[in-house]
């Protein structure tokens, strides 16, 4: 993508106003010379039309003191002006309008003189005295002529120069409110163009400034910013609303990280009551279930090691990931111990595809979720308690299942405990909820808050329940689930 820089924006800017100004500059600087150039042509013609009537009274003079003197000097003058006088008559046919029949006729008077002068040179130096008298007459008749024609001449021209005055005042006029309008148009198509180019320069700069604010204030929900040119600021802009977005995500990771720490501070403090010299507790277990066995207690034997399992479970790394298989397993330990405490006043069924038991889970997920189906469910049951366990694959889902056929939930506590499934439950409220009855002290909340920060969503956990009909807790865990491995090792590790 071609971008336009605020550089070449303001280059280009400066040109169009340089070449608007000059373009006006060059218009009026070519009218002027125009002007200058007909003034000069029309003062020429004065100033030719006043040569010509001076050189031929000059000639006349010079003519005149070469027949009286009859000094060479006067001889060379006269010829020298006569050249001069030619080379006059060809300008004006040059400047002056060559069809006009007072030209033409002035022309031809100019002829006659030097015809009639060079004549009287003539018959004077052969000595023919009534010849040259009489073209010398002539001389003096056509120069008065010409003085005459020449005044004419002076006066029409006089005429035409004042209709020249008029129209160039006319359009000097013309010109000076030309050159306002041009000037006024200039002005305002750059005035125009420099709040383009300022407006697209400071609008995103100040929606910037804007959005930068309300992040400082910790608002990081705004819309990102749009910005329609393509220059250095719409760089900024993208790179602008791109951070925004990582603060978004980095914000909800943070708290994430926060929410697991402190669910797992909780599970660390609560599971410290078990935890008084495990070592020993595990050692003396042991002891007793090899004596047991010695005695030949086989079941007494059982139940220790089913004991010891549990415990040893409970009180393992709660940073590691679990799968599916060991989650069953102590399941499994947990069905057996309560088996022997009640015998036939519970029954657990378990309907397991093996083949998905290698997915990765937090731990500690599906005992608290038996537990509760136990204490809250089927425990006051003297007869026919039934909990089961189902895991197989829907479409693109694991579902397991926690089923009872306890006393199940009134509406208010199925819809507390499903506005917390979708994060409606507020953090004052989370904090004032305690766990009852006999379980662990692994609050179910925990669990599944638990499991949408491991899996990086809430339609992760289903709850049916109606009262004195049982109740089923589902997980939806998804085949494809990406990340969860990734949350554990990145946020569980400390």
């Amino acid at each position: 993508m071609m971008l336009f820089r605020i550089r070449s924006k303001l280059l280009l800017y400066f040109i169009v106003l340089v070449v608007l100004l000059t373009s006006v500059g060059m218009f009026f600087y070519d009218r002027s010379e125009k002007l200058v150039s007909e003034y000069d042509e029309s003062f020429e013609r004065f100033l030719l039309l006043n040569d010509i009537s001076q050189r031929s009274n000059l000639l006349t003079e010079k003519l005149h003191g070469y027949i009286l003197d009859k000094e060479k000097s006067y001889l060379h003058e006269y010829r020298s002006e006569k050249l001069k006088l030619i080379k006059d008559q060809k300008r004006l046919i040059k400047v002056m309008n060559s069809n006009d029949v007072t030209l033409t006729n002035y022309k031809n008077m100019i002829d006659s003189f030097l015809d009639e002068g060079d004549a009287t040179i003539g018959t004077f130096e052969q000595d023919q005295i009534n010849q040259y008298s009489n073209h010398f007459n002539e001389v003096l008749k056509i120069n008065s002529f010409l003085q005459e024609s020449t005044l004419a001449l002076l006066n029409n021209k006089l005429t035409d120069y004042q209709k020249f005055y008029d129209q160039m005042e006319q359009q000097n006029h013309f010109y000076k409110l030309l050159s306002m309008s041009l000037f006024a148009a200039a002005f305002f198509l750059s005035t125009l163009l420099a709040l383009w180019i300022s407006g697209g320069i400071t609008r995103p700069i100040s929606m910037l400034s804007s959005a930068a604010k309300e992040i400082a204030t910790g608002n990081l929900s705004g819309d990102d910013i749009k910005i329609t040119t393509k220059d250095e600021l719409k760089l900024l802009t993208e790179t602008f609303n791109q951070m925004r977005t990582n603060l978004k995500v980095l914000v909800t990771e943070i708290k994430q990280q926060g929410e697991l720490d402190k669910l797992l501070k909780e599970l660390e403090l609560r599971s410290l009551q078990n935890q008084i010299n495990p070592h020993f507790l595990f050692n003396t277990l042991n002891t007793v279930s090899k004596m047991a066995y010695l005695e030949e207690a086989e079941e007494t034997s059982r139940l220790i090691e089913a004991v010891a399992a549990l415990l040893r479970y409970n009180l393992s790394d709660f940073d590691k990931v679990s799968t599916l298989r060991d989650e069953v397993s102590i399941v499994k330990e947990y069905f057996f111990i309560q088996k022997t405490r009640f015998g036939d006043r519970i029954q657990f069924i378990t309907d397991i595809q093996e083949e998905y038991l290698d997915m990765e889970i937090p731990s500690l997920v599906l005992q608290p979720l038996i537990e509760n189906a136990f204490i809250h469910g089927v425990e006051e049951y003297e007869e026919n308690g039934v909990i089961e366990l189902h895991i197989y694959r829907l479409n693109d889902r694991i579902n397991v299942e926690v089923i009872d056929n306890g006393v199940g939930m009134d509406e208010r506590t199925k819809k507390k405990l499903t506005n917390y499934v979708h994060h409606f439950e507020s953090e004052e409220t989370a904090e004032k909820a305690k766990p009852k009855g006999q379980s662990n002290g692994i609050a179910v909340k925990n669990v599944i808050r638990r499991l949408q920060l491991f899996y990086h969503r809430k339609d992760i956990v289903e709850i049916e329940s109606e009262l004195n009909n049982g109740t089923i807790f589902r997980l939806t865990i998804p085949v494809a689930a990406k990340g969860g491995t990734e949350l554990v090792e990145n946020s569980y590790s400390r």
